[in-house]
């Protein structure tokens, strides 16, 4: 009896921390792809190996519910500055980690420089979001069916 509720708690430990939902990360050209084809803003992680906040920021603050919540709307990058120093050049990152914002056109929209928790990072995403320009789709759709609109009453108009 005993090895079974054993067996049983060891099951469980292996299984809850399997169905813990996580943040997608991409590489910065499949995520800047990505990104673009789905319209989405972006969260750059600029990080080295050898960075014990960068670290910290891996073991804690990203698999956080509430971290892993906020980052649904973003396609997430990570960015190692020790293979990709084109990348850091072009983002002009001097100090780890720095996490950079870009709306879904690849503009910067905020950076925060240093160690973030969960609470200061859902903070910050959430200041981040309310920067991103406000969805024009709406807008988009009815000029769209507006033109439409206008060219078949031109049409039947003229003949």
């Amino acid at each position: 009896m005993r090895k079974s509720v054993i067996l049983l708690f060891l099951i469980v430990l292996i299984i809850i921390p399997a169905n813990a939902e996580t943040t997608q990360w991409y590489t910065y050209e499949k995520g800047m792809d990505a990104a673009s084809s789905m319209e989405k803003p972006v969260i750059l992680d600029f990080y080295a190996d050898w960075c014990g906040p960068c670290i910290e920021m891996e073991n804690s603050t990203y698999p956080d519910p509430r971290v892993v919540s906020e980052l649904k709307d973003f396609v997430a990058i990570k960015v190692n500055t020790q293979i990709r120093i084109d990348i850091e050049n072009k983002y002009n990152i001097a100090y780890y980690p720095t996490i950079i914002f870009l709306d879904p056109e690849g503009s910067e929209v905020s950076r925060h420089v240093g160690y973030l928790g969960p609470e200061d990072m859902v903070q910050t995403i959430q200041e981040s979001r309310g920067k991103l320009p406000k969805e024009a789709g709406g807008f988009q759709a009815l000029y769209l069916l507006l033109a439409v609109l206008l060219l078949i009453i031109k049409k039947r108009i003229t003949g």
